[in-house]
């Protein structure tokens, strides 16, 4: 059975042999990837010749009513990144790079644009995916338009393939993919992480790290070479307050604050506040998808300008290293976006429909299922009142707990180190 390893830091899970063996055998992984990959390419296949009612189109059900919410959500905010071991994508991947140019992603270059007086590096390219890759689901329909589902995902495939036939060691997993982004923040939210303890020797695949173990899932792929290559090391599954990563994280990275206002310009912001903006006389009167475009754009451009301009006075005012705080601060952000998109679509969204998706998807396979379709009415409005009045402030009261940790941690090192100047010229 799992023993325990140190209770201050969580149990040592490879001490079970069956998940030992999930975590150590070489052929789990792919085995598990060619079930994932084989739903993939049948979702693809049923979204373009099932029903044209998205409800009860297998594709459209198991890509945006179970995947992206509530499977892709629930499992960054338990387990961190644990998806990219299931990911279809991922696996297409790492098969594909073996006859590519295997050549190293401008990553490796180390270089930094300043942007506002902050160090941007290719990391932010995953904001940049993130929001183009949902801009279709949602202001263009594909998410309500199964025979736009294909397109949308062969789109991304190409894009993948292409990637990983040129750069090696998972490159669009860990630089493009529109989810690795998000995932690197909302993991830092997790109450859990797998951690290995003590160098292993196996260097890591994806060279992110300079320590020769799975020291932190920060940007881990899931690619499984620390186990796979050493079994007889352990696997830790470590316990952590949710949300301490951004406080503790030793190299901050601006990348992923400005994933992170991303994340919060699109939920809640562009959900709450996109109509309102596309009312707007100016607005309304663009053609075509230029007036939802229009306002989406306008939240994203609107959170990350707002928030610099206030981070930087503030910054400038309190003495503080403004890179560090745009960085601590913008992440800080993050549990409001995902409590609303937990709060709004994954929960809200199982108690009115959780049933009939379940339906739909288990249909869909071919296996009948006949659950009701949704909570009771009076379920679904107890919940929605209870989302105003107390989800969202639960996130708010989050967010706030980790500015202040930031602020006290940081005012504190700005303290030591003005003890230290002073002791240094003193002496």
């Amino acid at each position: 059975m799992v023993t325990d390893h140190d209770s201050s830091n969580g149990i040592t899970i490879t001490g079970n042999r069956f998940v030992r063996f999930l975590f150590t055998n070489e052929y789990v992984q792919p085995a598990v990837n060619l079930v994932t990959v084989g739903l993939f390419v049948y979702a693809i296949y049923r979204a373009a010749v099932g029903p044209t009612e998205s409800s009860v189109n297998f594709g459209t059900v198991a890509f945006f009513d179970l995947w992206w919410s509530p499977v892709m959500i629930l499992s960054l905010l338990v387990f961190g990144r644990i998806w990219c071991f299931f990911c279809p994508l991922g696996a297409i991947v790492r098969f594909t790079q073996r006859f590519g140019l295997q050549r190293y992603f401008p990553m490796y270059t180390h270089r930094r644009w300043l942007v506002l007086g902050l160090p941007i590096s290719i990391l932010s390219l995953t904001a940049v995916t993130f929001a183009l890759a949902r801009w279709p689901m949602y202001k263009v329909g594909v998410a309500y338009t199964p025979r736009l589902v294909p397109s949308y995902w062969l789109a991304i495939l190409a894009v993948a393939v292409g990637i990983s036939l040129v750069y090696r060691r998972q490159a669009f997993c860990r630089y493009v993919c529109p989810a690795t982004g998000v995932m690197s923040v909302t993991a830092k939210l997790s109450p859990l992480e797998i951690s290995q303890r003590a160098e292993t020797g196996v260097r890591c695949a994806t060279l992110e790290y300079g320590s020769e173990y799975l020291s932190t899932d920060r940007r881990c792929t899931a690619c499984m070479k620390c186990t796979t290559e050493r079994p007889d090391e352990d696997v830790e599954l470590r316990f952590r307050w949710p949300g301490s990563k951004i406080v503790t994280e030793r190299v901050p990275l601006v990348d992923e604050a400005i994933v992170a206002l991303v994340v919060w310009a699109v939920f809640p912001i562009d959900h709450v506040l996109g109509d309102a903006v596309e009312g707007f006389a100016v607005v309304a009167g663009l053609p075509g998808l230029l007036t939802p475009t229009t306002a989406y754009l306008a939240s994203i451009t609107a959170t990350i300008l707002g928030f610099t301009a206030v981070n930087r006075l503030a910054s400038d005012l309190s003495g503080l290293d403004w890179t560090e705080s745009y960085t601590k601060f913008g992440l800080a952000y993050a549990p409001l976006g995902v409590m609303y998109s937990l709060g709004a679509h994954v929960i809200g969204g199982l108690l009115e429909d959780g049933g009939h998706t379940l339906n739909a998807f288990a249909n869909g396979l071919g296996l009948p299922l006949s659950l009701p379709g949704g909570a009771s009415p009076a379920l679904v409005s107890a919940w929605e009142a209870f989302f105003v009045g107390g989800w969202l402030w639960l996130a708010v009261g989050w967010s706030g707990l980790i500015v202040w940790q930031v602020a006290d941690t940081m005012t504190d090192s700005k303290k030591r180190a003005l003890q230290r100047s002073s002791r240094t010229s003193r002496s």
